[in-house]
């Protein structure tokens, strides 16, 4: 993937940030300063567990859009850890739920599709082609 096209956190509570083109941008990024998730400023792909659905009892969500129904959570977390996908830290993770949560929410007449109930949020690291 462009890495010009990865998805970035960003830490709601800086209300500056330098120039991406600055010596102090830099700075700001390195590790141990808050600005770094716990996979280690590295691009990650992430999965979710979803509960509450007539197909299935558990969806697991994961990269390409990707659904996979389970009738068991067990199913459901072996399947997505046999891929490589690990769960996320508690901050990590919660971040990304009420982000999800949030977007739900937003959506106007509410989402067009049962979105269920997000139990867990699993990530692993994107693995850059050889050039």
């Amino acid at each position: 993937m462009d890495p010009s096209r990865e998805l970035a956190l960003v830490d709601p509570g800086s209300r500056h940030m330098p120039p991406p083109d600055s010596h102090d941008y830099v700075n700001s990024m390195s590790p141990g300063n808050g600005h770094e998730s716990s996979s280690s400023g590295s691009p990650i792909s992430i999965a979710t567990i979803s509960s509450g659905f007539e197909k299935g009892d558990f969806l697991v969500r994961e990269e390409k859009g990707q659904r996979v129904y389970f009738d068991f959570f067990e199913e459901a977390f072996n399947y997505i850890a046999y891929k490589g996908y690990i769960r996320m830290g508690k901050e990590d993770e919660g971040e990304w739920m009420d982000t999800m949560n949030n977007v739900h929410a937003s959506v106007k007449g509410g989402m067009k599709y049962n979105t269920g109930k997000l139990l867990m949020v699993l990530s692993r690291p994107i693995e850059h082609e050889k050039e």
